[in-house]
């Protein structure tokens, strides 16, 4: 086996493997945060010395940017209609947090 060989035998399954994180990350973000909230606990949190607290105040989460953190609650992520909390309070209606999707034929 060469150099190239053996090279190459590590660095594209380390692509493909981070290609992989990222897409899962992407398309299930609450399943990422939970993760890197709980690799920053077992780091020992913000208050660990050294370069295991950098990494846990790296990890740890921030406050809902958005919905794209996937928070549930209409407290602070409510800048996209996606918020499905159901907290709207008096009527309840299934009807009000629906949203209608039209498909336009481009010409």
């Amino acid at each position: 086996m060469t150099l190239y060989h053996a090279f190459e035998t590590i660095v594209v399954p380390l692509i493909v493997l981070a290609c992989a994180v990222h897409v899962a990350g992407r398309y299930m973000p609450r399943t990422r945060e939970r993760a890197k909230a709980s690799l920053a606990a077992t780091l020992g949190g913000a208050a660990a010395p050294g370069w295991r607290g950098w990494l846990a105040r790296r990890l740890s989460p921030t406050q809902a940017a958005g919905c794209a953190t996937g928070c549930d609650t209409n407290s602070g992520c409510s800048s996209c209609g996606s918020n499905t909390s159901g907290s709207s309070g008096g009527s309840g209606s299934r009807a009000d947090d629906e949203q209608v999707i039209r498909f336009v034929r481009k010409t």
